[in-house]
């Protein structure tokens, strides 16, 4: 493979990545060896739609050198890692894919899976953790890569490291990762409640009353609903059940009568935008980890890096009231709705979108964490760290 076609592929494979699911906003990264000698990769904290072949950075697997003014993505040591220990690798994904991530919040060294998951050779290991781009989080993929018989090791708080031949095989890869890890949480649940179905909500609904000591239940007739808001020049847009309204700051109370059902919602959004001028896009999130996690009640901490950087260090629960969501959102980007999912905040639609996919995910991880007795999260000082650095670095490279 060519110098251009490897990096015209690293370029397809990013957009795959985020179409895909696998990352949120620019998490994740990916490289495709060109020698014995180099890699290409991705570049540090740039939007993979974006995305040319002249992005691409080639670096030096024995010195992570490179060259020219683009800065290649902060784990470029974990890839390099990869093509030094496994001549026969060609290609290198990070994800931050949802249950492989969930999987690496529970404190275990390893899980077991089936030998029918072919490329990960009946266990999966669990690299020790490391904020990442540090040394730390090397040390523990290395000693994670040389346990490991199969093509991908999970990453701790983080999530998941896949390689292969090939781009192809790669995504395979992270593909059988993310199954065999979702029939493990399954598998979990049915051994200790000793039930046989098994989706998200009767997991979650179970897992999350053996964290409260209370039951929880997420009642049959409940119906969840999707809407999204958009600030404009002088008020904002609510787009509900496929009808958009444009309210204007000054003329709410027009709604009160017309639109009953909603109003408290557009004043709590008016309040929002009144008070934050940062924020432009909200989204009400209604996805399963976040809707189970709503009837929690409870301060929901990163489980998750990526988490801790662009939601926050704690989101809090907080009923459909503007003071108190407010209140929650001078400190993170997101808040818990009581029983009605959560809002989630951006200064673009994109920014909130990436809110309510590490917020999702960190809800799954609470439901894995929960079922397995001990919800563990990331040190708060480093969480601190890592939302200080997205905040002020990393979210503005885009």
């Amino acid at each position: 493979m060519t110098l251009h076609e490897a990096k015209e592929t690293v370029v397809l494979a990013g957009k795959k990545l985020v179409e895909s699911g696998l990352i949120a906003r620019t998490w994740g990264n990916v490289s495709c060896r060109i020698s014995d000698s180099h890699f290409v990769i991705t570049p540090s904290g740039r939007d993979y739609l974006s995305l040319t072949s002249d992005d691409i950075v080639e670096v030096a697997i024995s010195d992570l050198s490179y060259n020219g003014n683009i800065k290649p993505s902060s784990e470029k040591g974990v890839h390099a890692l990869v093509y030094k220990l496994h001549p026969e690798a060609g290609f290198v994904i990070h994800t931050h894919q949802d249950y492989a991530s969930a999987i690496s919040s529970l404190m275990l060294d390893s899980i077991t899976v089936s030998e029918d998951f072919s490329y990960l050779k009946g266990e999966v290991v669990c690299a020790d953790y490391g904020l990442p781009g540090t040394k730390k989080l090397r040390r523990g993929v290395e000693k994670a890569l040389s346990r490991s018989k199969g093509k991908a090791v999970i990453m701790k708080n983080h999530g998941a490291l896949c390689f292969g031949s090939d781009y192809q095989e790669t995504f395979k890869v992270a593909q059988q990762l993310e199954d065999a890890c979702i029939l493990f949480i399954e598998e979990q649940y049915q051994q200790i409640s000793n039930k046989s179905d098994a989706d998200l909500i009767k997991i979650g609904s179970y897992a999350i009353s053996k964290l409260t000591g209370r039951t929880v239940a997420i009642p049959e007739s409940y119906s969840p609903r999707f809407w999204e808001s958009k600030r404009s020049e002088k008020g904002f847009s609510f787009l509900i059940n496929d009808e958009t309204l444009d309210v204007g700051f000054d003329s709410l109370s027009q709604y009160k009568k017309s639109h009953e059902d909603i109003y408290n919602i557009l004043f709590v959004l008016n309040e929002i935008y009144k008070n934050n001028e940062h924020i432009n896009n909200i989204i009400h999130t209604n996805s399963t980890g976040a809707t189970v996690l709503s009837y929690a009640g409870i301060k929901l901490l990163p489980l998750l890096d990526d988490f801790a950087q662009i939601a926050g260090t704690s989101v809090k629960t907080t009923g459909m009231n503007s003071k108190e969501v407010i209140k929650a959102l001078n400190s993170s980007s997101a808040v818990m709705l009581k029983e009605d999912g959560a809002l989630c905040c951006g200064s673009s639609r994109d920014d909130a979108m990436a809110v309510s996919m590490v917020l999702e995910k960190n809800c799954i991880a609470y439901i894995a964490a929960a079922l397995l007795g001990k919800v563990k999260p990331v040190n708060p000082l480093e969480c601190l760290l890592m939302r200080f650095v997205y905040k002020t670095k990393y979210s503005k490279l885009k």
